[in-house]
């Protein structure tokens, strides 16, 4: 399992429990995987937009972002969304056509713990090559923001925005910190609206104030997210996958996770912050499930991290099997063929059913996560500002965030399990600790 946790619970029920590994099926198609869809979620959400595969979206549907939604009065055009990622696919029919190569980026370098050597450009921008996504998990989050409306697979929220493929993380997954923080300093200097990181800046999950290198790596990434903010760029995060409560920081078992094998547990304390999710002025994004399935009350989705003063709004990451039992609970995505993703969740169609799609000769993938949750949320925050292309990042926040649909805690929350630090879910009058100011609605934004 690669260091973007998705999909951990899968992963380790195929490999412990029924020995998946040598198992070999092709993906479904759209003729097998839509009346599942249908008979799952059609009663609750409808069908968002005419692409192939949008009965499979109830991600958009919950949030509005649909043809007879928010298509109405946005649809992104004008806006400018940076992916700080694993790269994106220049290739793929979903998310190629809203594609700027020429603002596209690698900034892994040279000394790039586990980069792939075709991944080091050492942000020469002119090696398009480098931005290539080997993961996988940077085309995925690009098509929640804008697929386009085109006939192929699915829609976006923002399916006239454009996308600007910034790669900070490598085919591994790690995304150091350096190459994160050269990443929103080249977002602020190209004057891009909005990026997107579903991803935690590698190589301490916490930073704390305390230690003196964990300072200093925080302080740089506090520099660039504020240089890019002074520039007029939102900066949308997800709020990670830890289970914890970010307020009240616990156990750390992940930090340092390079070099291998150098992991310390340690408890840390409110001097300690995960970045970019804590960092100031950066929009927070947990995750929930499908809401609105009959029986799923859990809302927050089982993995997501939460926090009253962290998160600033929850969107659909996707909540495997919670809801309806099945993979089709987390979200579709554009994924490349030739992917670390592809390449792992292929193989689990056996078990299951239309986990991995081919749809025109293009794949897409069912993945949870908030990386899932985090590219909604900039795609409502896109548009917000073709609505507005005046307003500075701060009041795009505030617009996301007031137009939001409220949540109330779940009722009689209870920890999932013996690791799960969300004791308890608090707040009230219009903003929770597990959801923020509530669910993001992409009509609700673009009529802000």
């Amino acid at each position: 399992m690669n260091r973007w946790k998705i999909a951990l619970l899968v992963t380790i029920l195929i490999v412990t429990t029924i020995g998946l590994s040598s198992a070999v099926l092709a993906a479904a198609t759209p003729v097998e995987l839509v009346p599942i869809c249908s008979a799952l979620y059609g009663d609750v959400f409808g069908v968002p937009n005419t692409e192939p595969l949008g009965p499979c979206q109830w991600d958009m549907a919950l949030i509005n972002a649909s043809e007879s939604g928010s298509y109405q009065y946005a649809t992104g055009e004008g806006v400018t969304v940076g992916m700080i990622d694993s790269g994106v696919d220049f290739n793929h029919p979903d998310v190629a056509p809203n594609l700027n190569e020429d603002l596209s980026c690698s900034f892994i370098f040279d000394d790039t713990p586990t980069a792939n050597p075709a991944e080091i450009a050492n942000g020469d921008c002119s090696n398009k090559a480098a931005v290539q996504d080997l993961s996988g998990h940077g085309t995925h989050t690009a098509s929640t923001v804008a697929a386009p409306v085109n006939g192929v697979g699915i829609a976006g929220i923002a399916p006239e925005a454009t996308i600007v493929g910034l790669k900070a993380c490598t085919e591994a997954g790690f995304c150091f910190a350096d190459s994160v923080a050269a990443a929103l300093r080249y977002a602020g200097d190209q004057g891009i609206d909005i990026v997107n990181l579903s991803l935690f800046a590698d190589p301490y999950l916490y930073y704390c104030k305390s230690e003196a290198e964990q300072k200093a790596i925080l302080k740089e990434l506090e520099a660039a997210a504020r240089y890019a903010r002074q520039r007029g760029v939102l900066v949308v995060a997800s709020a990670g996958n830890e289970q914890a409560d970010l307020q009240h920081p616990g156990l750390d078992t992940t930090s340092p996770d390079w070099p291998p094998e150098t992991a310390e547990e340690r408890y840390v304390k409110n001097n300690c912050r995960v970045a970019p999710a804590e960092l100031p002025g950066v929009m927070t994004v947990s995750a929930t499930g499908p809401i609105g399935i009959p029986g799923y009350d859990l809302w927050i989705a089982d993995y997501s991290s939460v926090g009253m003063s962290r998160v600033d709004v929850t969107a659909p990451g996707g909540d495997y099997f919670q809801a309806t039992g099945t993979a089709q609970d987390a979200v579709l995505g554009a994924v490349p063929f030739d992917s670390q993703i592809w390449a792992m969740f292929d193989p689990l169609e056996a078990v299951f059913p239309g986990i991995t799609v081919i749809e025109q000769g293009a794949g897409y993938v069912y993945l949870n996560g908030t990386s899932m949750s985090s590219p909604h949320a900039a795609g409502v925050a896109a548009l917000v500002k073709q609505m507005h292309p005046n307003w500075g990042p701060g009041a795009v926040k505030a617009a996301v965030q007031r137009s939001a649909q409220h949540l109330d805690c779940p009722p009689d929350w209870e920890p999932l399990d013996e690791d799960d630090e969300r004791e308890r879910c608090y707040g009230d009058g219009g903003r929770t600790s597990f959801f923020g100011h509530g669910l993001v609605d992409a009509q609700a934004a673009s009529q802000e």
